[in-house]
C-alpha cells in the first residue's frame, strides 16, 4: 500500500472517506467488506483512520484546499487494493439500489481521474505518532 495521492487505491480510499458518513445514514454499510474508518476534522485537515479492523493501518491527514497529505501512521496492509476495490463495489451497488449513484459515482470517478499533484509530508515523530494513536482509540 502506499499513502500516495499518485495511487488510485489511495485515491479511492480518500473518496470513500469523504463519502462515508452520507453511505451509512443511506443504511448503505460501507465497513462489510473489511474496509473499516473513521473521520475527524481538525480545522482545515480532515483525518482518516483506515484499517481492515478497527485497529488502523493507516492515518492520515489531509486538507483538499491545499491539497496536502500528512502521512501519520501507514503500517503494511496485505490486501489493500482488494479491500478497496470490494468496497467501492458493494458502495455503488448499494447506491444503485438507494438512488444515489449519480453523487457515489461521480465521486468515485473523481477520484480516479484526478491528476492535481498533491504535497505529501511523512510525519515520522514519536510524539505526533502516540497523539494519533489516542485520538484514533478515543
Amino acid at each position: 500500500m502506499r499513502a500516495d495521492t499518485t495511487d488510485v487505491a489511495f485515491r479511492l480510499l480518500l473518496a470513500l472517506g469523504e463519502l462515508w458518513e452520507g453511505l451509512q445514514k443511506a443504511q448503505i454499510d460501507p465497513t462489510s467488506r473489511g474496509l473499516h474508518m473513521t473521520k475527524e476534522y481538525l480545522g482545515g485537515y480532515t483525518r482518516y483512520s483506515a484499517g481492515p479492523s478497527s485497529h488502523p493501518r493507516l492515518v492520515v491527514e489531509w486538507n483538499e484546499s491545499s491539497r496536502h497529505l500528512r502521512v501519520i501512521h501507514c503500517k503494511e496492509w496485505p490486501g489493500f487494493e482488494a479491500t478497496v476495490s470490494a468496497t467501492v463495489a458493494h458502495v455503488r451497488q448499494g447506491a444503485r439500489d438507494h438512488g444515489i449513484s449519480d453523487v457515489v459515482d461521480g465521486r468515485l470517478v473523481k477520484a480516479c481521474q484526478e491528476t492535481t499533484p498533491a504535497r505529501r509530508t511523512v510525519v515520522t515523530s514519536p510524539l505526533t505518532f502516540g497523539l494519533a494513536r489516542r485520538a484514533v482509540s478515543s
